[in-house]
């Protein structure tokens, strides 16, 4: 997202995949729930990731991209961290820039990985994929804990190649992690949508790489059959119903197969899906 951060930001966010919805449609759903809600507006935005040739900072679980809305640019800097079930935690740093092109001072004073600012500094980056996108965003307030709502509608291209963006992203920025789930479970409720795993840079590098987005055949545990299930779901997959039937019945959960097997396998996205994955994301999650 795009907001000012702590000298050493945490990015904490959970997401929503969807297939059909507008900006009006979010608007009523949240006003709904009768929270406190100030719509921000719609923007466009530009980004263009930076990577080496063989995707070396992607490998570090380092994404480095600037980004061009309303007539500005900053670059943004983020480090993955392990899964948290349906939160997904980062690093992250926003660093205002004169122009589209990278500020190696700046970045080189960030504490990175030893071999990524090795690479930062031999200024082996290039262009790798871009990805543009209508963002609307909502700040939300509950009790004491604010987050930014944000649809995202666009593409991710490389080359010849690109994916649509239609997602749904909660971002806190204070207060209760347990707050933000429950707003994206009551937003989930109302919404035809699914518990979303694949990022914006590695949905890029997916196309970067001509890539299958559901990379693990045959997971040994039920985290990794509820990623193939989510993966199944996503536009890169088709969206790909076998697959996704195939996930749910290895996740283990009889009430959850009868209440969502056939719509899955007839290529639905049923109310209460996005519900029980992140439920059982955290159930499952150490």
């Amino acid at each position: 997202m795009n907001f000012p951060l702590t000298p050493d930001p945490i990015e904490m966010e959970l997401k929503l995949g969807l297939r059909e919805i507008t900006p009006r449609q979010v608007d009523l759903h949240l006003s709904s729930l009768e929270p406190t809600v100030q719509k921000a507006g719609t923007s466009l935005l530009e980004n263009q990731y930076f990577d080496t040739p063989d995707s070396l900072l992607y490998a570090l679980g380092v994404a480095l991209r600037t980004r061009f809305k309303k007539g500005s640019y900053e670059m943004t800097v983020k480090i993955k961290k392990p899964d948290q079930g349906a939160v997904s935690i980062r690093q992250e740093w926003n660093i205002a820039l004169p122009s589209s092109v990278l500020d190696y001072e700046q970045l080189l004073a960030l504490p990175l990985p030893e071999l990524a600012l090795e690479t930062i500094e031999k200024r082996r980056l290039g262009p790798s994929f871009m990805n543009k996108f209508e963002r609307t965003d909502w700040c939300v307030t509950l009790e004491d804990t604010t987050t930014i709502v944000s649809l995202d509608m666009g593409l991710v291209k490389s080359g010849n190649r690109s994916s649509p963006v239609f997602e749904l992203e909660l971002e806190l920025m204070e207060g209760e992690v347990d707050l933000l789930v429950d707003l994206g479970l009551r937003l989930s409720d109302k919404l035809p949508s699914f518990m979303a795993v694949i990022s914006k840079v590695e949905r890029g590098e997916l196309i970067l790489r001509d890539q299958a987005p559901i990379l693990d055949i045959h997971p040994t545990d039920r985290l990794g059959w509820l990623h193939r299930l989510s993966r199944a779901l996503d536009s890169l997959s088709g969206p790909n119903p076998l697959v996704a039937f195939e996930a749910l019945v290895e996740c283990g959960d009889p009430i959850a197969l009868a209440s969502f097997g056939e719509p899955l396998a007839r290529g639905e996205l049923p109310f209460g899906l996005a519900r029980w994955m992140v439920m059982y994301s955290l159930e499952i999650c150490p």
